[in-house]
């Protein structure tokens, strides 16, 4: 497509030597992956990397304009070597030897082009055996990188981060007994409504993944959660037990629903709902760089309404937020960083209990949790349901799906929900001291007795079928429609529906707790504590900034500002400003989507919980980047701008400066669109490779703007790297009158209307040398433009990010 020459000889060692560097690459990064203990740390680690490999090969900076201090660089890279071969096969072919003379020099087409690319030995180009010697360096190299995994893989182990130590200590002070038999005497001040909540007749129909046809996941459910008591949805797996509890949190936004629900006897409405109610979801996910407590503050500042407040602070709402840590027995790790696995933090027991003090500060009525025990040993799981009896304890409702609990630990709860696969309920009622009420229940309807030790909830998932050796010859479904606590429970339904008081409906004036503009100055101020102990993100990249500038800016050191340029200085300057947007740009968009991917998920989570919308996090997104593009945009730029020696003017230092910070907030804030709009990290790494590559090839270096004809002239224009560079270079080069020297027979020599047979230097200068090597698409009266066009893009891209929060949810709904 590009019209290289077609010969099989040229061809197949073209395919061969790419064949060669990409395995070359993938075992060289491979070295890294096995010896460093991060993700972040190596993605880090191979952007440097590959920043070295693009700067020494030989096409950013000419060969014979590296310095001696960087060559050892040059003839170590396998890129350089790659590069060399595909040029020297490409040049040496029958393609390019026609012969020609200029300025007494008699070369072929092909040498003159090796010569201007300066790949010459005393003075001579390159002859064929550059290929055979690049693959005599890329195959005992290829051989050494993979010994070098290997040793990696076999001797270098990397730990798992350590959880936080002081759960078993506490947890070890109180026996079984203890947790058991504890008096719940704590209790939390501030008011709410008890809630009584009846739903009747629930049934939710999907789409069936074949046929067509709908799956009935719940059939004509009905039962009670009373406030002061703690209900367990329980059933085998795939019964539809938090099926069951996300229809009733009105958590399930596919599917269709039927039946109705009430809070004291009146309609359930979405509104007040979410205000009213807590929901602790199975695998929470909270902000790992917060503490315990401003985890759990944040939920109240949002949650509690204002009136709680004393005028213009929040001293009933930290008091009530010291109060649930109490509860919740948090106190010994309440400044404690939440973490990650992988970083290590909090406890996954420790974590269940923030998560469910995260939902009491809304001071809810009533509280869902979904497998509040899952993952926990016995003692941790005790120690949670202990947490769980003390806020039923302050007449609050507690509903939450359970599975295999041990016997201490299903008998905490007051009331049970069984269901049957097909989302039947089997069972509805009060468990009794010891589970007599459900013992007596199901052996008085034809269910196997129970052992005397036997596991209570082991044994009636057996009696129903959904056990590992159950017998389903009953129907106890049917049996239980025909009972009296059926019978029993829809009278309580009926009741509550007829006689509902006035005195107990819940009610809001607005959606959301706090006003618009106080959720948008709080999920600012958590944004920049966020971004501000993120060290591994934002520290890192304006350390990685200014390492790269000095490195970028210090192949030039020894040939700053000179009176007369070469066409291979210029170019390797250009070459050099075009590689230090481009590679910055790179790491600020790769560097942000797991970031923002964590931001993203917890939000999630907020706006379910009624807490804020798609607007304030878009708004705290802005604001807590904003600040650190411009704090690593401005380190780069000083240290970079004048280590490789550019025009010392202010007016010139602030054009460079703005055109840079605006490609750096315009690759951060499209990186956030992205993650935004997409589900996970590789679908957002495929539309931050298509970005940077239209960047990489349309910005006017790797094809100058004057080649772009017809279809591609429009990448050209939607490309916002092109307004980038102009405006670098344009800031820079423009009317700059310093000497530049022509190479004999280029593009530039010939705008000069140089001849072949004079015998003086053909000179011309960085002005007309800019003009002719952009085809005179790069021009000052541009700027402005270039200033109105980037602006849109920055537009277009925190607008993206405010739809796609908006418009999608990535979570099991």
């Amino acid at each position: 497509m590009v019209g290289l020459t077609a010969n099989a000889g040229v061809f197949f060692i073209f395919i061969f030597v790419l064949v060669a560097f990409s395995l070359v690459m993938a075992q060289q990064l491979s070295i890294f992956a096995s010896l460093v203990p991060t993700a972040s740390a190596l993605q880090g680690i191979s952007s440097f990397l590959i920043l070295l490999h693009m700067l020494f090969c030989g096409f950013i900076v000419s060969p014979d304009v590296i310095p001696d201090y960087y060559l050892w660089l040059y003839w170590w890279n396998p890129l350089a070597w790659t590069y060399r071969c595909l040029v020297v096969n490409e040049f040496t072919s029958s393609d390019w030897d026609n012969v020609e003379t200029i300025n007494g020099v008699t070369a072929t087409t092909g040498e003159f082009a090796l010569l201007s690319f300066g790949f010459t030995k005393d003075n001579e180009p390159y002859g064929k055996e550059w290929v055979g010697l690049a693959f005599a360096y890329l195959l005992p190299y290829l051989l050494i990188c993979t010994f070098l995994v290997g040793i990696g893989l076999m001797f270098v182990r990397m730990e798992g981060a350590a959880g936080n130590p002081k759960n078993d200590d506490i947890i070890g002070q109180v026996d079984d007994a203890t947790l058991e038999e504890e008096t719940m005497t704590k209790t939390i001040d501030l008011p709410f409504t008890p809630v009584d909540l009846t739903f009747e007749n629930i049934s939710y129909e999907v789409k069936a993944s074949k046929g067509g046809g709908t799956l009935k996941l719940l059939n004509n459910v009905s039962g009670k959660l009373a406030s002061g008591r703690m209900c367990a949805l329980m059933g085998s797996s795939g019964a539809g037990k938090t099926t069951l509890m996300d229809v009733i949190a009105l958590r399930k936004t596919s599917g269709k629903v039927t039946g109705e629900v009430r809070l004291n006897g009146h309609l359930q409405e979405k509104k007040t709902f979410r205000r009213c109610s807590g929901y602790v979801e199975q695998f929470d996910v909270q902000s790992p760089e917060l503490t315990v407590r401003e985890t759990i503050l944040f939920s109240a500042y949002l949650r509690l309404e204002p009136s709680i407040e004393d005028g213009n602070n929040n001293d009933k709402k930290d008091q009530f937020v010291d109060q649930i840590i109490e509860i919740l027995e948090l106190g010994p790790i309440i400044n404690d960083i939440v973490g990650t696995d992988e970083a290590g933090g909090l406890s996954f027991e420790e974590k269940k209990r923030l998560s469910i003090a995260v939902e009491l500060a809304a001071s809810p009525s009533i509280i869902f949790l979904d497998e509040p025990t899952s993952g926990l040993d016995s003692r941790a799981a005790l120690l949670v349901m202990r947490s769980l009896k003390r806020i039923t304890d302050t007449g609050r409702t507690v509903c939450a799906t359970i599975h295999q609990p041990s016997s201490a630990v299903f008998e905490m709860f007051n009331d049970l929900l069984l269901l049957k696969k097909g989302g039947e309920v089997v069972f509805f009622g009060e468990l009794g001291h010891k589970s007599a009420s459900l013992v007596s229940y199901f052996e008085s309807n034809g269910g196997a007795e129970k052992l005397f030790g036997e596991n209570p909830a082991t044994w009636m998932l057996t009696v129903i079928g959904a056990g590992t050796s159950g017998d389903d010859s009953l129907d106890f479904a049917e049996l239980y429609r025909s009972s009296e606590s059926f019978k029993n429970l829809n009278k309580e339904i009926e009741t509550a529906k007829t006689n509902p008081e006035d005195a107990k409906k819940i009610t809001y004036d607005s959606e959301y707790a706090r006003k618009y503009h106080d959720r948008n100055a709080l999920m600012s101020k958590r944004l920049v504590t966020i971004y501000w102990r993120s060290p591994t993100y934002n520290l890192a990249r304006i350390m990685i900034s200014i390492v790269i500038a000095f490195l970028l800016g210090s192949v030039f050191l020894t040939q700053r500002k000179p009176s007369i340029y070469s066409e291979t200085q210029l170019n390797s300057l250009f070459s050099t400003i075009f590689i230090s947007f481009i590679i910055i740009g790179v790491m600020a968009q790769v560097s942000v989507l797991p970031v923002m991917l964590m931001i993203r998920d917890v939000f999630y989570r907020h706006r379910a919980a009624g807490m804020l919308n798609y607007g304030s996090l878009g708004r705290a997104l802005g604001t807590a980047e904003k600040r650190f593009i411009l704090l690593s945009s401005t380190l780069f730029c000083l240290v970079f701008y004048f280590t490789i020696g550019l025009n010392d003017g202010f007016k010139q230092f602030i054009g460079f400066w703005g055109f840079f910070t605006f490609n750096l907030a315009i690759y951060s804030y499209f990186g956030q669109a992205f993650m935004s709009c997409v589900r996970g990290m590789p679908t957002a790494a495929i539309l931050c490779s298509v970005f940077i590559g239209i960047n990489n090839l349309f910005s006017g270096l790797i094809v100058r703007p004057q080649y772009l004809d017809g279809f591609w002239s429009i990448t050209y224009w939607i490309c916002p790297g092109h307004y980038v560079f102009e405006g670098l270079i344009v800031t820079q080069f423009e009317n700059d009158n310093t000497t530049v020297v022509a190479f004999p027979g280029s593009e530039f020599y010939y705008n000069l209307n140089c001849t072949d047979v004079q015998e003086t230097p053909c000179e011309g200068t960085v002005d007309l040398y800019v003009d002719s090597f952009f085809g005179g698409k790069f021009k000052e009266s541009h700027l402005l433009t270039n200033i109105l066009v980037l602006g849109g893009f920055l537009i277009v891209s925190r607008l993206f990010t405010f739809w796609a929060l908006k418009q999608f949810n990535y979570v099991s709904t």
